[in-house]
């Protein structure tokens, strides 16, 4: 069997072209030939985020079953070789783009169940001395992140500027049910949302 690697974006997954059939292919990574997979520098608890939203509503409702106790590629059972069955399926039925394989950004903002009350909450405690002296210029009048000046708004660049400082994890990102993490960066205009 014969591979290259092919590097798309090594931050948390490599691509590989594969020029034979290997076992427990999906019909579209046959036909395209390309694949996406699991970064060896990727974190078990990235590539665990992966799994879970993969598999998760928000990822498609992809079809998991296969990486479960039983299923054809269950073996060999490592976080890496799941996490790379399921980044590739979502790669494979999202078209093949390099966007679909960079898994690399995952950020923490206020969910719609949060009140302006619990959401200006999160603000004074991240940006308390208790909350760590998070640098919460941006959201300050006349800062970068200002702009849309909603509570909701300033407490999601302010609840992942905490999420990212403290390791990226879902406890991290709860905020007393009030945050949530999501894949698509919250970015916009100047306003940076960072991801580690």
């Amino acid at each position: 069997m014969s591979l290259s690697l092919t590097l798309l974006l090594f931050i948390l997954v490599s691509t590989f072209s594969v020029t034979s059939t290997l076992r427990n292919l999906s019909p579209a990574a046959e036909n395209k030939g390309v694949w996406c997979i699991a970064n060896n520098k990727a974190t078990d608890e990235q590539l665990q985020a992966n799994i879970d939203w993969c598999c998760s509503y928000e990822g498609g409702f992809r079809d998991c079953t296969p990486i479960n106790p039983g299923g054809v590629c269950y073996e060999p059972n490592t976080l890496r070789d799941h996490a790379s069955y399921v980044m590739n399926l979502y790669y494979q039925n999202l078209g093949s783009t390099k966007a679909q394989c960079t898994f690399n950004g995952v950020w923490c903002i206020a969910n719609d169940k949060g009140t302006d009350k619990q959401l200006q909450a999160n603000i004074d405690w991240v940006c308390s001395d208790e909350g760590g002296f998070r640098d919460c210029g941006a959201i300050k009048t006349g800062g970068p992140c200002f702009e849309p000046n909603t509570v909701r708004d300033h407490a999601s660049f302010a609840m992942n500027l905490y999420y990212q400082n403290l390791g990226a994890t879902k406890a991290q990102c709860n905020f007393h049910n009030t945050g949530i993490e999501v894949y698509t960066d919250p970015s916009h205009g100047s306003c940076v949302f960072v991801s580690y």
